[in-house]
């Protein structure tokens, strides 16, 4: 599928799509065509049958063709969406890039208030352009630095403590997951880099952003990184973090974000 995909197009063809696929159409103002709605219904039966759908707060899939359908929360279509504060950029079929000093997107969710619990939660992103040291995700306990100057990985697990793990670069999927009190673990691209033993902190009350992080009513650190998408919700096991790379990887390559 190449970049600019017709819309206003007739979404159903031999198949009929699932339910929750057309419950996320349903909220774009612009109808997907044929080939993007298929293309949205195997994303979602993939993560349905990885048992991923049912642990999401929040899918954001950012390179869509327009910005009111970039906002579209997949996994909670009418719960409301992204809200750009400070003019983040939206780039057609590729995704929001914040300005590393005043823009971020604001989710909607505060740690705690879902599926996103102290000992038992994920987040990642898709970065496929940009360059940033700022973090790409979180509030002050809960944060995702996809790539520093030094070259390091910087998470944060509803700890206060970085843990950091060498990368050779920020681009791709990076995804935290967190099912147990004392460890959780870091994978890049579906594959498990890093097992930090860090134990959880009390839950703060704080939202949840992209582009920067949360704390007590600012914002800090944050980036210029080009999200693609963004997730987090309950915590995945490994093998759901593989499946949840091949899924999206397959889907952003389909639209063109991503080779």
């Amino acid at each position: 599928m190449a970049r600019g995909v017709a819309s206003g197009v007739a979404v159903r063809g031999a198949q009929a799509l699932r339910p929750q696929t057309d419950a996320v159409i349903g909220q774009m103002a612009q109808t997907p065509g044929n080939a993007q709605a298929g293309a949205m219904d195997q994303l979602i039966s993939a993560l349905v049958a990885a048992e991923i759908w049912s642990r999401l707060d929040a899918l954001f899939v950012m390179a869509a063709g327009d910005e009111q359908a970039a906002g579209v929360n997949w996994a909670q279509p009418l719960v409301g969406g992204l809200s750009p504060v400070n003019s983040p950029v939206f780039v057609p079929w590729s995704g929001y890039e914040g300005d590393g000093a005043t823009s971020f997107l604001e989710t909607g969710f505060l740690q705690g208030g879902g599926l996103y619990q102290a000992a038992d939660h994920h987040a990642g992103v898709w970065a496929v352009a940009g360059d940033s040291s700022g973090c790409a995700f979180g509030n002050s306990r809960n944060r995702i630095h996809l790539r520093s100057s030094a070259g390091q990985l910087t998470t944060r697990s509803n700890c206060t403590t970085n843990r950091q793990v060498g990368i050779a670069s920020g681009f791709g999927h990076t995804l935290m997951s967190r099912r147990a009190a004392d460890v959780y673990q870091v994978l890049k691209d579906g594959v498990v880099i890093s097992e930090p033993v860090e134990a959880i902190t009390t839950v703060a009350a704080q939202r949840l952003i992209l582009h920067g992080y949360a704390a007590s009513g600012t914002e800090g650190s944050l980036s210029s990184w080009r999200l693609a998408a963004a997730h987090f919700g309950a915590g995945l096991t490994a093998e759901q973090g593989a499946a949840l790379h091949s899924a999206l990887g397959r889907y952003l390559a389909e639209v063109g974000s991503w080779a």
